[in-house]
């Protein structure tokens, strides 16, 4: 019922849509270049684990987001990790984590893999991350707006801090592509509090964007406690 992707082709989906190459693993997602061959700004916003199950069972508590789903695209995505920086890692680089190694923060300040993000402010397209401090701070000087957050015990209070750096961004600079990393659901779970909580989350940022532009929603992996479940969600629709 649902086509599967894979975690390696968002970064060549995004590239493919903002119009460059991007050498990778992975492949363009051709349902969602098409659905965005006139965009020319992408936010990606990667939730901590949406797993494709979890969000088929909270379907209905996600308000917004399915119904922006119903005018886009639901795919289920194969992950490769149970963790979040080589997941992170893969959906940036386009490359399962045996080949980017990216394994731990740490990691990311001294790889030499390239990212999707980097790879678009080298040829001129304006890019912004905003993700928790020890992250974010691993594109300084790479790419042209990096906005770290403090990660707190209040992990609401650290996505509303996202949320709102993430608003500031789009409403300051229009970056040709945005990413941010959302942790409510990973930290809290699943239930009726948080996901209507992370679903308001994803509708305020997407009430910020400009007129045709690509959201691309993806979990980066499955939660922990689901050691057999290998598929996050992704959903693709334009603005």
């Amino acid at each position: 019922m649902f086509e599967v992707v894979r975690q390696i082709d968002v970064a060549p989906t995004i590239s493919e849509i903002l119009g460059f190459s991007f050498t990778c693993e992975g492949r363009p997602i051709s349902k969602i270049v098409e659905l965005a061959k006139h965009c020319d700004h992408v936010v990606l916003l990667i939730v901590d684990s949406l797993g494709f199950n979890e969000y088929i069972k909270w379907r209905s508590f996600f308000r917004f987001v399915s119904k922006v789903e119903s005018a886009g695209f639901l795919f289920k995505c194969l992950s490769y990790s149970h963790y979040t920086t080589p997941s992170i890692a893969t959906l940036l680089c386009g490359l399962k984590p045996e080949k980017h190694r990216v394994w731990k923060t740490e990691d990311a300040y001294k790889s030499t893999v390239e990212n999707v993000l980097v790879a678009a402010s080298k040829l001129g397209y304006k890019t912004a991350v905003i993700m928790e401090k020890f992250g974010a701070l691993s594109f300084q000087n790479l790419i042209d707006i990096v906005k770290p957050v403090e990660d707190v015990s209040d992990v609401k209070k650290f996505d509303a801090a996202i949320c709102s750096e993430t608003m500031s961004v789009i409403d300051s600079f229009s970056p040709n592509l945005v990413t941010a990393h959302l942790r409510t659901l990973d930290k809290l779970g699943f239930k009726r509090e948080t996901v209507v909580y992370m679903d308001s989350i994803i509708e305020k940022i997407t009430k910020k964007v400009k007129p045709e532009t690509l959201m691309l929603i993806c979990g980066d992996h499955p939660p922990h406690n689901m050691k057999n479940e290998k598929f996050v969600a992704l959903i693709a629709f334009v603005t």
